[in-house]
């Protein structure tokens, strides 16, 4: 008997995994499933033939000097840095971005995806101004969100709030707004939060996967349930890593947001083994990863005893 292709994909991805040991002082978000879980996982995306021909083709046009004003090739320049941040070229793909923004100052989603990169590096107030550049040119939504959560990375809450709300208010129908939301909003109030995500089912339009990460976050479904169908409308590996790569990365949230820091960093870890380098997800995941590095070592550091003084 031949199986249906999306059967086939999760049936050869799916891998037993020994989960963080459990911690009797964990709340309801682990269950003894947790103990031995099945998880799934993609083959790490790889480079494109597809996209190596594009690089090829726009490399041709930007050279083409004849042919192609300024403006275009602000466009051939974005374009390109959207390919190079897709295979995880991050230095070609920030030039590019400064190089479209110099030649055309009015392209706002260059500033944007400039904005992204300089807010991974920590370079804050670079990235505001890119990011407030965006909004200021055409109300880029995106630029909101990463805005947003740029102010939570730097304590700035109530900007992070106002921001995420602005984000939210564009498409209420958007789950993955709704977790945004959620996950800006609940290092400011936790209860305010999850009053939030259980409302925002009522914009429910349709069934998708991000609805189903909600269902688990407000308690609707268990985790494994959404595992076991998590290949639904899959028609190849790298659908499914797209798909696990969001996935792991907002249940990462909701974990660490309830005290399972270990199986958090365990997500996150594998939402960066997708390898989906393009996806929102898979670089905050890098941010959130060394965030989560530098507080414990500084806990580290803190518990360590001094050294005695030498009389």
């Amino acid at each position: 008997m031949r199986l249906p292709l999306n059967k086939l994909i999760l049936a050869i991805s799916l891998v037993t995994l020994t989960a963080c040991s459990h911690n009797p002082n964990q709340n309801e978000s682990n269950t003894a499933e947790d103990n031995q879980s099945v998880f799934p996982l993609a083959t790490p995306v790889q480079i494109s033939y597809q996209d190596e021909v594009k690089l090829l083709r726009i490399n041709q046009m930007i050279a083409d000097k004849e042919k192609v004003d300024d403006k275009q090739r602000a466009v051939l320049y974005y374009q390109r840095g959207l390919i190079y941040d897709r295979i995880g070229l991050s230095a070609h793909s920030r030039y590019d971005f400064t190089q479209s923004i110099n030649i055309d100052p009015t392209l706002a989603d260059s500033y944007k995806a400039l904005g992204v990169y300089q807010l991974m590096g920590g370079a804050y107030d670079e990235a505001f101004e890119s990011f407030d550049s965006a909004i200021e040119l055409a109300n880029v939504e995106y630029a909101y969100l990463h805005r947003a959560i740029g102010l939570s990375f730097v304590n700035r809450d109530k900007g992070a709030e106002e921001d995420i709300n602005s984000f939210y208010q564009f498409d209420k129908a958007d789950p993955y707004r709704s977790l945004w939301r959620y996950i800006i909003n609940y290092r400011i109030d936790p209860k305010l939060a999850l009053t939030q995500l259980k409302s925002a089912t009522k914009y429910k339009v349709k069934d998708g996967i991000a609805w189903d990460i909600i269902d688990v976050i407000n308690g609707d479904i268990s985790e494994q349930e959404l595992f076991a169908n998590i290949s639904d409308g899959i028609q190849n590996n790298y659908e499914l890593a797209q798909r696990l790569c969001e996935v792991y990365y907002y249940l990462a949230h909701w974990h660490i947001n309830n005290n399972n820091l270990h199986k958090g960093i365990y997500y996150l870890k594998l939402a960066l083994s997708t390898n989906v380098k393009d996806y929102i997800e898979y670089k905050y995941a890098l941010v959130d990863l060394s965030i989560i590095q530098q507080q414990l070592l500084q806990e580290n550091i803190k518990t360590v005893p001094m050294p005695a003084q030498s009389e």
